[in-house]
C-alpha cells in the first residue's frame, strides 16, 4: 500500500508552500511563477523546475543548489506546519493501524515531498511510525517514475517480488491515478484534496472514497 501525503493523510493548508517560496526566494533570489504552479500531485523537483525555468534556471542549475535550499525549507516548514491549520484527515489513524496490524499490507509512501519534508509532516500527527519505506521526490521528478523504484525497494530490503497488479497507490489527485495506471498498479482515489471529484472519477480510478473514514471498506478494497 503506498499512501500519497498532502490532501491523502492530511492538510497543512500551505505551509508547505510557505516554506518551499521561502527558502526558494533566499536560495535563488525570485520565486518565478511559483505562486501560480498548482503543486497538486507534482513532486518538489518538477515544482521547482516550472517555478523556475521561466526565469532562465535549468534543471542542472537547481540540482547544483538543491541541498541548499532543502535545508532552508526544511527549516521553514518545521516552524510553518506548527502555525498552520494543519489537520489529519478523516479515518486515516485507524487504517494506518489496521493496516500495520495485517499480515496481509506492506504499507509505504509514494510521494512527491522530499524525503525529510515527508517526515516533517507526518510527525506532526505522529504518524510517521506506520511506514516502512517510500519513494520521495528525491528518488524521481516524475511520479510515473515512482512505482518501479517502489518495487524494487521491496525487493531489495525485504526480498520480496511483488507484482504491480498487488501494489496498491492511493492519493488524491489525477496523477495519482495516471500513476497507478502507468504501472498496472491499483488505484484508489480519495476525495479529500482539492481536485473535484467528478474529475477524479472521470479517470475511472479502481476504487474511489469520498474519504478513507469508512475503515471497513476501504480495508477490503485495498486489499482484495
Amino acid at each position: 500500500m503506498l499512501f500519497d501525503i498532502d490532501g491523502t493523510l492530511l492538510k497543512c493548508y500551505g505551509a508547505g508552500k510557505k516554506s518551499l517560496i521561502q527558502a526558494c526566494q533566499e536560495v535563488f533570489g525570485t520565486v518565478g511563477t511559483m505562486h501560480a504552479v498548482d503543486f497538486q500531485g507534482k513532486t518538489d523537483p518538477l515544482i521547482l523546475l516550472e517555478s523556475l525555468g521561466i526565469m532562465g534556471y535549468r534543471e542542472e542549475d537547481i540540482r547544483r543548489n538543491i541541498e541548499e535550499l532543502k535545508n532552508r525549507y526544511f527549516g521553514h516548514l518545521r516552524r510553518n506546519i506548527y502555525d498552520s491549520s494543519s489537520v489529519l484527515l478523516p479515518g486515516v489513524e485507524e487504517l494506518l493501524v489496521r493496516l500495520s496490524d495485517s499480515d496481509s499490507a506492506m504499507v509505504g509512501l509514494l510521494t512527491g515531498n522530499f524525503r525529510e519534508s515527508a517526515r516533517i509532516k507526518l510527525d506532526r500527527f505522529n504518524l510517521n511510525r506506520f511506514f516502512t519505506f517510500g519513494v520521495f521526490g528525491d528518488d524521481a521528478a516524475y511520479r510515473n517514475d515512482m512505482p518501479p523504484i517502489a518495487r524494487s525497494m521491496i525487493k531489495e530490503s525485504f526480498n520480496i517480488d511483488v507484482p504491480y497488479r498487488n501494489i496498491v497507490i492511493i492519493g488524491d489527485t489525477v496523477h495519482d491515478i495516471a500513476c497507478a495506471k502507468a504501472s498496472g498498479a491499483v488505484s484508489v482515489s480519495v476525495g479529500t484534496g482539492w481536485v473535484d471529484p467528478g474529475v477524479l472519477l472521470a479517470l475511472e480510478p479502481d476504487y474511489y472514497f469520498k474519504d478513507l473514514s469508512d475503515v471497513d471498506s476501504v480495508m477490503k478494497a485495498i486489499l482484495d
